[in-house]
């Protein structure tokens, strides 16, 4: 897939259908607006594309409101590719991009040589204040003669699907119900620091302590049943994110027990893939009162992830 950065990049020799969104976490909603533009493609003999942006239009309009998100941006254009589009179109969004008006826009969207037409989801927004929407991008088609395709709201097991919801149920420890909207489980890559050796040392089970990028979603603190995904191999393990409250810490860390896995992996990186949240974390009156506590919650992860 070719990754461009500004509109002159864009193809002047192919049509293309562009489908538009920040697509965070490209969800099954998100599914729903690619899997259109496809069809769309198809109809018109285009190729298909995405119109997003990078960094999060937050970062610009709120720079003090940080928006934790659900995926990198290489994590988003692998998604994308993996869903079929042929190209992303990755826009920096300034403070005079994010002011134009609903119109300047659309305007800067007709006058690309290869446009065949949209897709969006129905609560995409653009332009200033965000008064653009799907009813004016219908508008616009119906004008300009350019096919628009909508995706209506997607609903999984009753609730709406979108990026929001998504980071809400992730913060409150909610994987299950997180990977029932995301359409898969909630994945994380992180680099693999020194820590304090406690995992090894004092309890008898080496974690590896991982680094995550600031701009990331957390789960709530607690332990999970997860998959520590390391040299294209899945490995079943157990994560605890918190403060480690039996040694009275007081920075939040998230360490990792791999199961029956024992190279050396500091200064490397992997994904964590969160299953289930197992239970909260506990302060413990004794660092063998933990010990103890950890092989019950192993036992338990390898039920969950037997079931995965």
């Amino acid at each position: 897939m070719e990754i461009y950065h500004s509109w002159e990049e864009l193809p002047t020799n192919k049509k293309f259908v562009l489908a538009m969104g920040f697509f965070d976490g490209c969800h099954r909603g998100h599914e729903e607006v690619l899997r259109l533009a496809r069809e769309l493609a198809d109809k018109e003999g285009a190729i298909p594309g995405v119109l997003t942006f990078w960094p999060h239009p937050m970062a610009v309009l709120a720079p003090k409101v940080q928006v934790p998100l659900l995926q990198s941006r290489e994590e988003k254009a692998k998604s994308m590719e993996k869903a079929g589009m042929a190209f992303a179109l990755f826009l920096k969004p300034d403070e005079k991009f994010l002011n134009e008006e609903p119109e300047e826009f659309l305007e800067k969207l007709e006058s690309l040589p290869g446009l065949s037409g949209l897709a969006a989801g129905e609560n995409f927004t653009f332009g200033r204040q965000a008064k653009g929407n799907s009813r004016l991008l219908k508008e616009w088609s119906r004008l300009k003669k350019i096919p628009v395709s909508v995706a209506g709201l997607t609903e999984e097991e009753g609730k709406t699907v979108s990026s929001t919801a998504i980071r809400q149920l992730i913060q409150q420890g909610q994987m299950k119900e997180a990977a029932c909207l995301l359409g898969r489980n909630y994945t994380l890559q992180g680099d693999v620091v020194h820590g304090f050796h406690r995992g090894h040392d004092i309890l008898g089970f080496p974690t590896a302590n991982l680094s995550f990028a600031e701009d990331r979603v957390l789960p709530k603190d607690g332990v999970y049943a997860t998959f520590a995904l390391i040299g294209g191999r899945k490995y079943p393990s157990i994560t605890n994110i918190g403060k480690n409250p039996t040694f009275e810490g007081k920075q939040r860390t998230i360490e990792t027990f791999i199961f029956h896995f024992d190279s050396n992996i500091y200064g490397k990186s992997f994904t964590l893939e969160w299953v289930e949240r197992i239970r909260g974390e506990i302060r413990f009156p004794s660092p063998e009162a933990l010990a103890a506590q950890i092989q019950k919650d192993i036992q338990r992860a390898e039920k969950i992830l037997e079931r995965r």
